[in-house]
């Protein structure tokens, strides 16, 4: 094997590691989202998409040239092939071109999944923190409602006390008893539709994180099923 294909072959099975790797179920989006906001990281992303396209431009190229081996030695004329030595030789070069035809491939296609499985699982992870916060919010929001209806309930009882006391002093007057009374109804009606609204954005981050995963798991099995295809062809 010349030292293009076996640069390639390593790089596929350095491919097959990493996509395997961001598939286990036990490291969590966040932490991967975490791992790609770190500093090393973030010094290599800078030119990421220059890294990319290069190496697209290779493994193109290099995929291209194993078709037209693929072609070249698939259509060895039968005269050639004049004695056994001949026609092994023919075949051991049409074997190593199907060989390096399925490394560029899957190569090629590893390096888009790989890209796909970043960029879902950083999304996963920012939908996840912004489902959790939303859920702290709305918490929150609960329980500023609750504190208003029982300050509003000890005014009231406090009120109630003063007005049956019978002094003169501690009279309310109705228009103000009225006017609280209604101030704290509007508290809690605004109480009650921030946390609708924090509910309904909440929901909405649900679903979309249960799409996201979703569309991680078909992947997942589009890449299981590619390495059981490898795996036959390799046997």
């Amino acid at each position: 094997m010349s030292f293009q294909w076996t640069f390639l072959a390593t790089f596929l099975y350095c491919e097959i590691v990493v996509v395997i790797t961001l598939l286990l179920p036990f490291i969590s989006p966040t932490i991967w989202r975490t791992l790609f906001k770190s500093r090393l990281v973030a010094a290599f992303s800078a030119g990421s998409k220059y890294y990319f396209n290069f190496i697209i431009f290779i493994f193109g190229l290099l995929f291209i040239d194993s078709i037209r081996e693929l072609r070249k030695y698939s259509n060895i004329d039968a005269k050639e092939l004049t004695t056994p030595h001949s026609e092994a030789h023919a075949h051991m070069k049409e074997f190593r071109s199907q060989r390096n035809f399925y490394i560029a491939g899957f190569a090629l296609f590893l390096w888009f999944v790989i890209k796909r499985l970043i960029s879902l699982l950083s999304a996963v992870a920012r939908k996840m923190a912004e489902s959790t916060a939303a859920r702290k919010q709305a918490e929150g929001a609960h329980r500023h409602l609750q504190e208003a209806m029982q300050n509003n309930d000890s005014d009231l009882s406090q009120q109630e006390k003063s007005t049956s006391s019978g002094q003169g002093s501690n009279f309310i007057d109705p228009k103000e008893y009225d006017a609280e009374i209604e101030r704290y109804k509007k508290e809690a009606i605004q109480a009650r539709e921030d946390i609708e609204a924090l509910r309904e954005k909440y929901d909405t981050s649900v679903q979309e994180y249960d799409k996201l995963c979703n569309e991680h798991q078909k992947l997942q099995n589009k890449l299981d099923v590619l390495a059981k295809n490898e795996s036959a062809k390799d046997k």
